[in-house]
């Protein structure tokens, strides 16, 4: 709540409402189980492997949702001398937050998928749409057609690798670079599957984050529900700028591919602006509601438990987890309001607003 009420441009850009689940479609398909058996054998500058598994991919929500399971046994020959290598892992996917399962040290990581905030993504712009743009953009040629248990797909050739791609599912993968080659191929398909809670359990091993701490699982989901609107708000702020960019340079006179001069960057930031302030606006005076409700609900709190009562609520309305207050007295009460009804007279200034300068000016200096 304190953060809430102190409305810096930055905690409020922060926590702006979450979008739907499009810009993660990942398949043409809702939901599918499917099966997969590994090979792979190679001699590369006289190191023999030779590997053998099998995978299980699970998805939901046309991909938002996906776990995939890999077991197998990477074997290798160095000077006579034979090495075994048991590769057991679940990498759990959902939205931008990564879960990623070592059996072997049975431990799991949870981790931020970085690549999404910067992809720009939108409904417009969902990751399959952008897997395919890079694919493109490194070179990825289709080169005909086959079928993986009698379903359909599409042959696409990228850097030493073929895959079979069915509506973005892929059943078939044959590599061959610098002397190792190794296939991945469905076995079994089941598509438009039922899912549940358990279809994506993992197992109960302890969850760390990047930097080895160990973390809460009682936490686990308020995590990723706050990490989850930073992600969506920079992604959308990337396609938002991709966009505004595009536009800008095109009522500047700068074709695709060429470098502006100074006075036409100029001309370009000044367009931007300009086209992103409706957006910037709408966005800022999307927390309007949770001060509003703050100064009401705080307002008519007495005590610490009614005090907190009224955070927990905001927390909900703005998926924030901020902590509860440790103490309420007539001064905090004071106090706590006078910021909240800065906040409230900020939004009448950000309504006023004709440019980015007035914005910033309608914020605190602190």
């Amino acid at each position: 709540m304190i953060k809430l009420v102190k409305v810096s441009l930055v905690v409020i850009l922060a926590s702006s409402m979450l979008v739907g689940a499009d810009m993660y479609k990942k398949y043409n398909i809702k939901s599918a189980k499917i099966d997969y058996k590994l090979t792979g054998s190679g001699n590369m500058m006289g190191v023999v492997t030779q590997s053998a598994g099998k995978k299980r991919v699970i998805f939901d929500n046309f991909g938002a949702k996906e776990l995939i399971e890999e077991n197998k046994v990477d074997k290798s020959i160095i000077a006579k001398k034979s090495t075994v290598d048991k590769v057991h892992k679940i990498t759990y996917m959902n939205k931008s937050i990564i879960y990623m399962v070592d059996f072997n040290k049975k431990r799991v990581t949870r981790m931020q998928n970085p690549a999404i905030g910067m992809m720009g993504l939108s409904k417009d712009n969902t990751v399959q749409d952008a897997g395919k743009k890079m694919m493109l953009q490194m070179g990825g040629k289709k080169i005909g057609t086959d079928k993986v248990l009698g379903y359909k797909c599409d042959i696409w050739s990228m850097m030493g690798t073929k895959q079979c791609i069915h509506n973005g599912v892929i059943l078939k993968v044959e590599t061959d670079m610098m002397g190792i080659k190794s296939t991945e191929v469905a076995t079994k398909i089941e598509f438009d599957i039922s899912t549940n809670s358990d279809t994506f359990a993992l197992p109960s091993f302890p969850i760390y984050d990047m930097e080895g701490n160990i973390l809460s699982k009682d936490k686990l989901e308020s995590m990723d529900n706050k990490d989850e609107v930073n992600v969506v708000n920079t992604s959308k702020d990337m396609a938002l700028m991709k966009a505004s960019m595009a536009d800008a340079m095109a009522n500047v006179g700068v074709a695709k591919g060429e470098t502006p001069t100074k006075a036409q960057s100029q001309d370009i930031l000044k367009s931007m602006q300009k086209s992103m302030l409706p957006q910037m606006k709408e966005q800022i005076l999307a927390q309007e509601s949770i001060l509003i409700f703050g100064k009401e609900c705080l307002g008519k709190a007495d005590t610490l438990k009614e005090a907190n009562i009224c955070n927990q609520k905001a927390n909900k309305m703005s998926n924030e987890e901020e902590e509860d207050f440790e103490e309420w007295n007539p001064q905090i009460k004071k106090e706590i309001l006078g910021f909240i009804s800065q906040g409230i007279s900020q939004m009448d200034c950000i309504k006023k607003a004709k440019g980015m300068s007035e914005i910033q000016k309608c914020m605190p200096q602190e």
